[in-house]
């Protein structure tokens, strides 16, 4: 004959809540999906939704997306490695690697005083 040990304890009302309260699906009224759509939209410059090719950007604009993106990414990669994910990173990749190339041409042509 084996021997049987167990031990356990019943939660009461509030333990149950507490306990559910994190894991249960709010739906499109989730305060903390709202917050993270508050946070990416007050974090991305306000002017890039109307950003086009006849426009002209200075380092600071470039600095400006560059700051975006980095606070961009560290939400992003917190997120579980779905595609979602990785094609919000690879967008993110994409776009600092056009800052650092527009940088470079900034930097090269004011080393040579070219307007």
């Amino acid at each position: 004959m084996s021997r049987r040990i167990s031990q356990s304890i019943t939660p009461t009302a509030e333990d149950v809540a507490a306990l559910r309260g994190p894991f249960v699906s709010k739906g499109a009224n989730d305060p903390l999906i709202k917050a993270l759509r508050e946070y990416f939209k007050d974090t991305s410059p306000e002017w890039v939704a109307k950003l086009s090719e006849n426009q002209e950007l200075t380092s600071d604009r470039l600095s400006e997306i560059r700051e975006a993106a980095a606070k961009r990414r560290a939400v992003v990669e917190a997120l579980p490695d779905v595609a979602a994910r990785a094609t919000a990173l690879a967008e993110l990749d994409q776009a600092e690697a056009v800052v650092d190339e527009m940088n470079t041409a900034l930097a090269g042509a004011s080393a040579f005083g070219v307007n």
